[in-house]
């Protein structure tokens, strides 16, 4: 049986190095005695579906430039399908990235979403429809999904709270371009705000305890830590 000779302990397996202090084992391994189940390597990971991905975006691309060179020189459109391109790759990395924790790949698309619509909207000529409608409404299906999903998997608040105060709080700022004087079309602005409002309102009447509780915690178990260090 393999032993630490730092740690004093033995090690049941087949280990590379002590899990306790990541050193060298000496000893010979066990690997009838191994404690935990070798868990089998998915067929297709999620890198190599990105770098697929990314693989098809370049012949996409590629493809368009040398067919706009050849064929319609005087518009360079091209140019577009490479930038829907890149988006395309770069929402399905965020969403492969945190596909083990959805709230993660929501909170983040609800952020990637607009910043990449206002880019095409300014390339496009500036017409505000990334503001007016892209989004409020990824905003709203952001909270609301958020939502769903903790209550279809009984999520515990602590768990989600973080991402849904951010989307939320991501959700009032159609509001305050609307104040700002940025919006043309103000009822998604106001849906948008309404829906963040009512959802921080509900979390902070109905579960502040829960909240509470789980910030008291976390102060008693850094200063047990300061107290042992």
């Amino acid at each position: 049986m393999q032993r630490c000779p730092h740690c004093k302990v033995t090690i049941a397996g087949h280990k590379t190095c002590c899990p306790l202090c990541g050193g060298t084992l000496i000893g010979p391994p066990e690997p009838e005695t191994e404690v935990f189940p070798v868990l089998e390597k998915p067929p297709v990971s999620g890198g190599f579906v990105l770098r697929i991905l990314a693989l098809l975006a370049i012949v996409v691309s590629v493809t368009c430039l040398f067919i706009n060179f050849e064929l319609y020189p005087e518009v360079w459109w091209s140019f577009f399908v490479v930038m829907g391109a890149g988006c395309v790759w770069l929402t399905v990395a965020i969403g492969v990235k945190h596909r083990r924790d959805p709230m993660q790949s929501i909170g983040w698309q609800v952020v990637v979403i607009p910043i990449l619509s206002i880019l095409w909207d300014h390339l496009t000529g500036w017409n505000r429809w990334s503001l007016d409608f892209v989004l409020p409404c990824v905003c709203v299906v952001g909270m609301l999904m958020v939502l769903a999903l903790a209550l279809c998997m009984r999520m515990p608040v602590h768990a989600f709270a973080g991402v849904f105060v951010g989307v939320c709080l991501v959700g009032l700022v159609p509001f305050l371009l609307l104040v700002l004087g940025q919006m043309d079309f103000r009822i998604p602005s106001l849906i948008s705000s309404g829906v963040a409002i009512i959802l921080l309102a509900g979390l902070l009447l109905l579960q502040w305890r829960t909240v509470r509780k789980r910030k008291n915690s976390r102060r008693l178990v850094s200063k047990e830590s300061l107290c042992q260090t």
